[in-house]
C-alpha cells in the first residue's frame, strides 16, 4: 500500500490485490466495515477478478494483463448518469489514447471514443456488404465503467467508480458471454497493432505514389503499456472527471461546455440506431413476463444536460430523451 498525489487532487491511497472477486464489491465492503476512511479517496486495483461485474449485473471477464480498478471518492452532490459520461470523456483524453487517435485519424481509422453510457471503444470501419454488415456495425469495446453510490444511513456519502480496460488481453465473447449486447472486446495492444499496420500500409502506398511526407504519418512505433503503467494516469483521470462533475453544480458554464466537448468523442453522434427498452421490474412477475419491450428508431443528435441521449425519431425533428436501452446501429 502506498500513496501518490495526482496533479488535481489530494493524496490518495492505493492498494493492489493479486486476485479478488470484484474490485467494486471489495471496496464497498471495506467501506461498510469502516476499514478505510470514507472521507478520503481510495484506489483499489487487482491483477484479475473472479466475479467481475459490468452494467446491470453482467459478467466482466477478467484475464490477467488488464486494468481492474475501483476508485472511491467522497461526494456531496447528487449522482446522475452524467458522471459515467464525464469519466468516459476524460479516459479518451489519456495521453496514450490521444496519441493513438491522432494516428488513427491520419490513417482514416475510426477514433476511440465514448459509447453512451458506459463504454469506451469504436465502431469498426468496413465496407457495407451482405457478408460483413453485422460485423461492421459491431462495437469494439476497449473499456467499461461502473458507477455505484456509497450509502451510510441511507444517505449517499460517496461514489465508487469502477473501470475495466483491456490492455493486453481481449476476452473472446460468444452470444452467451455477450449477454444480449452487440459488441466484441478489443485490447489496447490490438488497437495499437491495427493502427501501426494501417500507418505502414498508407506509407507504403504514399511512397509508391509520391513521398512519405505527404501522408502526415510517421513510422514511429507506439509503446505497448502494461496495466501497472496506467494505474496512476487512469486514477488521476477519474479524479479530474469527478471534479468536473462537481463543478456542474458550481459553475453555470461548466455543463454546457462539457456537452459541447462530449460531442467530439460521441461515437453514436449522427448514427441511425435502434434502441430496445425492456420493461422495468415489477412486483407482479406475470405482468413483467407478458410486457413487450419498446423499440425506437432514429438518429442520435446529441446529449441532454441530464445525461440522456437525444434521439430524433421523425423527419419533423421530434426529439425523444433516451435514459436506458440496448443500442444497435442500423
Amino acid at each position: 500500500m502506498y500513496s501518490y498525489t495526482p496533479q488535481t487532487s489530494q493524496p490518495i491511497t492505493h492498494h493492489h490485490l493479486a486476485v479478488c472477486g470484484s474490485t467494486n464489491n471489495e471496496l464497498m465492503q471495506s467501506l461498510a466495515e469502516q476499514k478505510i476512511d470514507c472521507n478520503q479517496p481510495y484506489l483499489l486495483t487487482a491483477s484479475t477478478q473472479t466475479a467481475g461485474r459490468g452494467q446491470r449485473a453482467r459478467t466482466w471477464q477478467s484475464p490477467i494483463g488488464n486494468i481492474y480498478l475501483s476508485l472511491y471518492h467522497p461526494l456531496s452532490v447528487p449522482i446522475s448518469g452524467l458522471l459515467s459520461l464525464v469519466v468516459g470523456f476524460h479516459l479518451t483524453r489519456l495521453p496514450i489514447i490521444q496519441q493513438i487517435n491522432r494516428q488513427r485519424h491520419a490513417a482514416n481509422l475510426p477514433a476511440i471514443g465514448v459509447k453512451w453510457a458506459n463504454d469506451i471503444g469504436y465502431y469498426a470501419a468496413q465496407e457495407t456488404t451482405e457478408a460483413n454488415c453485422s460485423e461492421r456495425n459491431s462495437f469494439r469495446k476497449l473499456a467499461g465503467i461502473l458507477i455505484e453510490p456509497v450509502l451510510v444511513d441511507n444517505k449517499i456519502t460517496g461514489v465508487i467508480v469502477g473501470v475495466g480496460i483491456n490492455i493486453e488481453a481481449a476476452p473472446v465473447l460468444c452470444n452467451t458471454t455477450k449477454e444480449g449486447m452487440d459488441y466484441q472486446a478489443v485490447s489496447l495492444s490490438q488497437i495499437i497493432n491495427e493502427t501501426e499496420q494501417a500507418v505502414t500500409d498508407k506509407n507504403k502506398k504514399a511512397q509508391s505514389q509520391t513521398t512519405q511526407h505527404a501522408t502526415g504519418l510517421t513510422t514511429q512505433a507506439f509503446p505497448h503499456p502494461k496495466a501497472d503503467d496506467l494505474y496512476l494516469p487512469v486514477s488521476a483521470t477519474i479524479l479530474r472527471a469527478i471534479q468536473q462533475f462537481i463543478s456542474f453544480k458550481q459553475e453555470a458554464y461548466s455543463l454546457p461546455n462539457f456537452i459541447n466537448d462530449y460531442n467530439s468523442v460521441n461515437v453514436l453522434a449522427g448514427r441511425q440506431v435502434q434502441i430496445t427498452q425492456h420493461p422495468l421490474k415489477q412486483a407482479d412477475q406475470s405482468a413483467l413476463d407478458t410486457a413487450k419491450p419498446v423499440i425506437l428508431q432514429g438518429e442520435i443528435v446529441g446529449l441532454n444536460e441530464d445525461g440522456s441521449l437525444q434521439l430524433k425519431t421523425s423527419s419533423e425533428g421530434q426529439i425523444t430523451k433516451i435514459y436506458t436501452g440496448t443500442i444497435r446501429i442500423i
